[in-house]
């Protein structure tokens, strides 16, 4: 009976993903078994939606890449409700991308349609992040998503990944929670400086692979997106036996997108001093509005006006952004001016 060799590529992937089984035939060919059934496991290839060189949904992957990225990098802090739209959108976008990817067969379903699938799903949660449901959310994910693309492209600094032993796969997305931790606890002690750093990060990361994309095509981030992301026990071989070699202009792209964020981040600062959610005008109208009624000038000097009350009282922090609450209270203000005018 002929020994079974084991090449080093089947080796790794005996150690990569388990309940998956692997062997080697005779011929060479790597077959995918599992410990439970014992049936062999059909391997396909590893789709992404990403398309193959300029296919229509890699054209696709391109133009959204930027769309998304040019704004967040240059005015992402501006945008107020469409920041916040596409940070939602930018999170049910790839958490059902990675869903997809991880859950399909062997067969798969063809690029564009998981491609037209995923940036359906992108419009939906962009919508609901422009109304006021969720905006506190988006200012969240806002953060939390600066920080995950930080961590995504340290860990796509190397071949293979930043830790590239498989038994220590988790420690890259280990580090790639920290950073999103990090960056959350920094939109809630500095909100201001926590959205200004998110935006410009989530802008550099989708304009990278968006150049890269151009540039590289399947072979740069995406293909090490897919390798961090793709445990699918049909994609083991794919993924693995392709692995994740970056070439040298993927890391110089890579390692500009970080280099950069600090400064975007800062030129947003200086170039936009008001608060990340502006207050309504109706609000400030109305009070103003309220001064000028005759009536109501001997009742204001005895009482205090709805604009020294304000003034008064605590300000909203300018790097915060008013909270449903407090705009009530401006108007319940109001009313009790007009109540004792009359």
């Amino acid at each position: 009976m002929a020994q079974t060799t084991h090449s080093p590529a089947t080796q790794q992937l005996q150690r990569l993903q388990d309940p998956n089984v692997i062997v080697t035939n005779t011929n060479g060919t790597v077959v995918v078994y599992s410990p439970l059934t014992g049936n062999e496991i059909p391997q396909g290839l590893a789709t992404d939606g990403s398309g193959s060189g300029f296919s229509l949904p890699a054209i696709l992957w391109i133009a959204f890449s930027f769309t998304v990225g040019i704004p967040l990098m240059l005015a992402g802090f501006r945008g107020w409700r469409l920041s916040t739209g596409a940070a939602i959108g930018l999170s049910v976008a790839v958490t059902s991308w990675s869903v997809f990817v991880n859950t399909l067969d062997n067969v798969g379903i063809s690029d564009i349609t998981l491609t037209a699938l995923v940036l359906v799903l992108f419009c939906l949660g962009f919508l609901f992040g422009l109304l006021e449901v969720g905006r506190m959310v988006g200012l969240l994910q806002l953060g939390i998503q600066g920080g995950l693309t930080i961590g995504i492209r340290i860990v796509l600094l190397r071949s293979l990944l930043l830790v590239p032993e498989p038994a220590a796969f988790f420690v890259n997305w280990l580090l790639i929670a920290l950073c999103g931790l990090a960056s959350a606890v920094l939109v809630i002690w500095k909100q201001r400086a926590g959205l200004l750093i998110g935006s410009a990060s989530i802008g550099t990361f989708f304009c990278a692979l968006g150049i890269d994309l151009a540039v590289n095509q399947q072979s740069g981030m995406s293909r090490g997106l897919r390798y961090l992301i793709d445990r699918n026990r049909y994609h083991v071989v794919d993924t693995t036996s392709n692995g994740y070699f970056p070439p040298t202009s993927t890391l110089v792209i890579i390692a500009l997108s970080i280099a950069l964020t600090p400064a975007f981040a800062y030129a947003q600062h200086k170039l936009f001093k008001g608060p990340f959610c502006p207050i309504d005008d109706d609000d400030i109208e109305s009070l103003h509005a309220s001064n000028e009624t005759p009536a109501g000038e001997e009742a204001l000097k005895t009482s205090p006006s709805p604009v020294s009350a304000l003034s008064h009282s605590k300000p909203l922090p300018e790097d915060r952004c008013p909270t449903p609450a407090t705009t009530e209270k401006v108007r319940a203000t109001e009313g009790d001016a007009f109540t004792k005018d009359s």
